[in-house]
């Protein structure tokens, strides 16, 4: 008679691992590592020795959730890797990514400034099946004020040695293997 009883609260359990998803995560020191249970495809997420593990965060950035490993350097700069459903990410980029939904698909690096943060920022991007992965370094924080009036074109085109270097210094940061 107890047996049913003790059925239910197993089957709870695997109902909710199986509403997580196939996508696990591993954290490794500088080493974060995605994997897709279903389809045995990998990104993995390799930082540079500079920077250092701070926590795991949660935030809410423009109607998303982010979950991810943050990692900080003493420069000032910061790492976020973390993964998202691909059609969340596809929400809050404002446009669907051009890639097949099996497989890996890595996109160029990209460079803004995001006036609402005043920061520079570098995102790396690969599709993993339903999945994205992602890697985004933040510059540093402007000394003084910062109004967040200079639009993205106005301030790349102003900084050009600047986002350079940023660019330079995110390459020799993250690197990213399939």
């Amino acid at each position: 008679m107890n047996r049913p009883l003790l059925l239910i609260p197993l089957l709870l359990f695997l109902a909710a691992c199986a509403a997580r998803g196939p996508l696990t995560e591993n954290r490794n020191d500088n080493v974060v590592s995605f994997v897709r249970s279903d389809t045995g495809h990998a990104v993995t997420v390799t930082l540079g020795p500079e920077l250092a593990y701070d926590k795991r965060v949660h935030r809410d950035f423009m109607g998303a959730t982010i979950e991810g490993w943050l990692y900080r350097a003493d420069d000032g700069t910061s790492v976020l890797v973390s993964s998202m459903d691909r059609a969340k990410f596809e929400d809050l980029i404002g446009r669907t990514i051009e890639a097949p939904r099996t497989g890996i698909k890595a996109y160029p690096p990209q460079t803004s400034w995001l006036p609402r943060l005043c920061q520079l920022v570098r995102a790396y991007v690969v599709s993993l099946d339903s999945d994205v992965v992602s890697a985004v370094k933040f510059g540093p924080r402007p000394e003084g004020e910062c109004d967040g009036l200079v639009d993205n074109d106005e301030y790349m085109a102003a900084h050009l040695d600047q986002v350079a270097e940023f660019d330079r210094r995110a390459e020799q940061d993250i690197a990213i293997g399939w």
